[in-house]
């Protein structure tokens, strides 16, 4: 079990968003790129700006990595990357919109979006134009089973990885038997919800309530969730499994503590969240009767060497620690961009083929070499080098082992983490 100081992030805004929140520009240092790879960047800046912000930060971070250290070589030629952040803005439609505007600029890469409620509308028109989209936070299963030519990838584990270690860790470890749901009601929610339910009945438990909360709650602190609760808590069980965003979570602790059948519980039950929570600030915002009851889930294994190397260099670079989800973004960029350097080409139909064995899945070719390079975080002169050697790399990201498997979805490392004298801990590991 590790515990350890958590350094709070600071709230620091560099994108300006025009009116139609469309369009990003970094507000600050714009560079110019005389001859350049483009690749856009997109995520839902309109609903969790900080958060949002913060991962294209991560993108940021290993785009100038790359820059500062050579760029990238494609047939004796040198370019830059050259990031087009686009806003999502939390819907399919703006999706779409702001897709086709990076197509209509020649843009056939893209890094994104942040949400699952946009990410299969983008997927369809990245699969039907040959557009090679890498998502870093879009967790939502349906992403893994698309007949996607193999041109969607993500870096965040799939939802049927946390949500059947999540019902495990509960039944099994734990040796809970009864369990409640509470989800937003949207596509994240009712997938990961689902999954959830199933592999806990699966593994012999019993789901008491299964409950929603409504997902297009523009300020849930003015929401009413009397009859949700009042649902919910109307039976004793030993863990309630909450999937919400970050955001939401300070609120439904204390709405959920403030109601009246929750104090009268006799034995309170645990709280379950799902992946993507930011501990910082429900240690700040949460309920602090609550705190220790809380259990969560994660890939991002702070003990790390990887990530505590990035988390490091993100302070120095931007001056505050870097959100949930960053982490994925920056090894989206270096997933990318190793595997065009393998390629010797930024065509996505070529780079797509390279991407399982750059993160040490596959060796792409019949020929006999010798074993990969591993890759750490900020080694990209070093990676170069070796594959302009002809050599393999293994990028071990910021995120922890990649390991691309056949439908473009990581294996990770899985977290499991809890509060202890208002301090984030790490409890226990799934995988490598």
């Amino acid at each position: 079990m590790k515990k350890h100081k958590l350094i709070l992030p600071l709230v620091s805004l560099f994108f300006l968003i025009s009116i139609g929140c469309e369009d990003l520009k970094e507000d600050y240092n714009l560079p110019e790129y005389e001859n350049s790879i483009k690749i856009g960047v997109v995520g839902d800046v309109s609903i969790l700006r900080e958060q949002v912000e913060n991962m294209f930060f991560g993108a940021k971070l290993a785009s100038e990595e790359i820059n500062q250290n050579g760029g990238i070589d494609i047939d004796n030629l040198n370019y830059n990357l050259e990031l087009i952040y686009k806003n999502s803005g939390g819907s399919a439609e703006q999706g779409i919109k702001v897709t086709n505007e990076l197509i209509e600029e020649g843009i056939d890469i893209i890094i994104g979006p942040t949400f699952s409620s946009v990410a299969i509308e983008m997927a369809e028109l990245c699969i039907e134009n040959d557009i090679l989209m890498m998502t870093y936070a879009a967790t939502t299963p349906e992403l893994t089973f698309l007949d996607d030519k193999n041109l969607i990838w993500r870096t965040c584990p799939s939802d049927h990885t946390f949500g059947a270690i999540s019902a495990q860790y509960c039944f099994d470890s734990l040796q809970y038997e009864t369990a409640s749901v509470f989800y937003r009601d949207d596509r994240f929610g009712q997938g990961l919800s689902n999954i959830i339910k199933e592999n806990f009945i699966g593994f012999g438990g019993n789901i008491a309530n299964y409950i929603s909360y409504p997902g297009d709650i523009v300020d849930l602190g003015t929401y009413d969730f009397s009859f949700e609760l009042n649902s919910l808590l109307g039976q004793n069980v030993d863990v309630i499994f909450i999937i919400a965003f970050s955001s939401e979570i300070a609120v439904l602790t204390n709405e959920i503590y403030n109601n009246q059948l929750y104090q009268q519980l006799e034995s309170k039950p645990r709280i379950f969240l799902n992946d993507g929570i930011v501990p910082e600030e429900l240690i700040i915002n949460g309920n602090t009767e609550l705190l220790e009851t809380v259990i969560g889930i994660t890939s991002t294994n702070e003990g790390n060497f990887n990530y505590n190397t990035y988390k490091l260099n993100y302070i120095d670079r931007f001056g505050f620690s870097p959100s949930t989800y960053s982490e994925h973004a920056y090894d989206a960029v270096y997933s990318i961009v190793y595997a065009m350097l393998r390629a010797n080409s930024d065509d996505p139909l070529d780079i797509i083929s390279y991407l399982p064995e750059i993160s040490g899945t596959e060796n792409h070719t019949d020929q006999q070499v010798s074993e990969p390079v591993i890759i750490n975080v900020n080694e990209y002169g070093v990676a170069k080098n070796i594959i302009n050697k002809g050599e393999l790399i293994n990028y071990e990201g910021a995120s922890g082992p990649i390991n691309y498997d056949s439908n473009g979805d990581p294996i990770p490392k899985i977290v499991i983490w809890g509060i202890q004298n208002n301090e984030y801990m790490e409890i226990t590991y799934y995988g490598k």
